[in-house]
C-alpha cells in the first residue's frame, strides 16, 4: 500500500481525546449531523474526516466502495484497477472523470485522486472490522477540506452508502432535502 492517507487514530486514542465514536455519541446526546464530519490536522495537513460505524461486514463495505454497480447505487459509477498506479474512472452522468489509485490494500484501504470541479480531488477510504460491523474512516484531502459544501456532499454520500448497505435503494438524485439541510448545517459550522 502506498499513498498519503492520513494516519488513522486508534479507537483508544479517539476516546482519550474525547472524540469517541458515532455510536458512543448516540448514547450521550442526539447527534448533530454537522458533528459527523470534522477538519483535523494530520502532520500539518488539513483533512476532512468522517468516521462511521456501519451495520455491515467489512467485505460488504469493501464491495460497496469498489464495485461499479454498488458505487452507482449510492454515489456515482466508479471503476478501478485494483492496484497502486491503477486507473480510476467515474461516470457522473456528464463528462467522465479519471484519475489514479494512490493507495490500495485489498479489503482495507482505497485511496485515489482525480481531476474534477475545483481542481484535483483526493480521498481515502479505510475499512476495519468493528464487532459484527465495520468502522469506516473516510478522508477528503483535496480540494479544500474546509469547504462546507464538500463536507455536506460527502456526508450525504456516506448516508446513502449506509442506506445501500442496509438493503435500501437510495433515490437516484443529485440532491434532495437532506442534502440541502446538510449544506445549511455545514455552512453554519464551517465543517
Amino acid at each position: 500500500m502506498e499513498g498519503r492517507c492520513a494516519r488513522r487514530v486508534s479507537l483508544a486514542a479517539r476516546r482519550a481525546r474525547g472524540w469517541g465514536t458515532l455510536a458512543d455519541m448516540d448514547d450521550v446526546a442526539p447527534l448533530d449531523p454537522a458533528d459527523e464530519g470534522r477538519v483535523i490536522d494530520v502532520d500539518a495537513v488539513a483533512v476532512l474526516r468522517f468516521e462511521r460505524s456501519l451495520d455491515a461486514a467489512p467485505d460488504a463495505v469493501w464491495a460497496a466502495i469498489t464495485d461499479a454497480d454498488a458505487t452507482a447505487a449510492w454515489a456515482f459509477r466508479m471503476s478501478l484497477e485494483p492496484r497502486v498506479g491503477g486507473a480510476v474512472t467515474f461516470d457522473t452522468g456528464g463528462e467522465p472523470a479519471s484519475g489514479d489509485v494512490l493507495g490500495y490494500d485489498e479489503g482495507r484501504v482505497l485511496e485515489y485522486a482525480w481531476g474534477g470541479p475545483g481542481g484535483r480531488w483526493h480521498v481515502c477510504f479505510m475499512v476495519d472490522a468493528d464487532g459484527a460491523g465495520t468502522a469506516l474512516t473516510f478522508d477528503h484531502l483535496a480540494p479544500d477540506p474546509r469547504d462546507p459544501d464538500f463536507a455536506a456532499g460527502w456526508h450525504w454520500h456516506l448516508d446513502r452508502l449506509a442506506q445501500h448497505l442496509a438493503g435500501e435503494r437510495p433515490a437516484e438524485v443529485f440532491s434532495d432535502e437532506h442534502f440541502e439541510e446538510l449544506q445549511r448545517l455545514y455552512a453554519r459550522g464551517e465543517g
